[in-house]
């Protein structure tokens, strides 16, 4: 490579936080359909998918962080119905994951005892960790439901246009 290639050389664009969550997000996504269904993937799968999916919960999170500090600090203020049960609703979503999450470590079937932990599993936990998970599948999906507009618009603009780009590019 020539002193003029690199001087000429095109720069990478940078993802913007827009692109970043999409990506994030399409993972979280397929994650939760993988853990959501346990009869299709298996105990196993099931369970070593959750402990995977916690990686895009947190950087979702994350990346959501500035919205969740500032309705925090505004929520006994004046805001819009929608925002304040939007707010309402991701608290209940955090809460119902956690709760899973939890339940789901205590009644592990397959990943603590490859682990070798084994642990006694209790009807309580069980019950409880199927009231948490199906109640989680209800509420995420009015959580998508409110969010579609914005799913739908930055999956098009940066899943399936990237896609369809670089298809054209390799023919």
């Amino acid at each position: 490579m020539t002193e003029q290639d690199v001087l000429h050389k095109p720069k990478k664009k940078r993802m913007s936080n827009t692109q970043v969550r999409v990506w994030i997000d399409l993972a979280f996504f397929i994650g939760m359909v993988l853990v959501l269904a346990p009869q299709a993937t298996g105990i196993p799968i099931h369970e070593w998918a959750s402990f995977l999916i916690i990686i895009p919960f947190f950087l979702h999170l994350i990346l959501d962080w500035k919205w969740i500090v500032s309705i925090t600090q505004r929520i006994l203020k004046k805001l819009p119905g929608e925002t304040r049960f939007n707010y309402v609703l991701d608290w209940l979503l955090f809460f119902l994951f956690v709760v899973a999450m939890f339940t789901g470590v205590v009644i592990s079937e397959a990943a603590l005892p490859a682990l070798g932990i084994h642990m006694v599993i209790d009807p309580f936990w069980s019950a409880l960790h199927d009231i948490s998970a199906n109640l989680l599948m209800i509420v995420l999906g009015v959580h998508l439901a409110m969010h579609w507009k914005w799913i739908v618009f930055n999956f098009k603009k940066y899943v399936l246009r990237r896609s369809g780009t670089q298809a054209q590019a390799g023919d």
